[in-house]
């Protein structure tokens, strides 16, 4: 994070306009313009909601991400990993990033430039 992004997020804070949860999410749903999400240890309403996933060295190992993909029925490659669309779209409306859009986006999909790429991905199926 750049420590601009850092003193904008401080000020918007500060302002009450912003608030930093962190939390796994257990459920969610959308009633009109508002979002609601239930999580382990809170509840949070919203009309913008922005999710960071931080870093885990094996997120397709993580009991979440098993049972999305047995439940939705996911395809995954030998390896493990997500097959996404060019968009790096999972399935409808589910789009990936990180490590989970490797098979896509290639080695940089962990960092910086992998995230840029990512978001132009997603943003240009919109």
């Amino acid at each position: 994070m750049t420590s601009e992004l850092r003193h904008r997020l401080r000020r918007l804070e500060d302002r009450g306009e912003y608030r930093f949860i962190e939390d796994e999410v257990k459920g969610s749903g959308v009633d009109g313009s508002t979002l609601s999400l239930s999580l382990k240890h809170s509840r949070w309403e919203g009309k913008t909601l922005l999710l960071a996933t931080g870093f885990c060295p094996k997120i397709m190992e993580t009991e979440w991400v098993r049972e999305l993909v047995r439940k939705e029925g996911l395809v995954c490659a030998q390896c493990g990993f997500p097959i996404v669309n060019e968009h790096l779209e999972w399935c409808d409306h589910l789009y990936v990033s990180g490590p989970m859009a490797e098979l896509e986006i290639g080695p940089v999909a962990r960092n910086i430039a992998g995230a840029r790429k990512a978001a132009e991905r997603i943003i240009g199926s919109m």
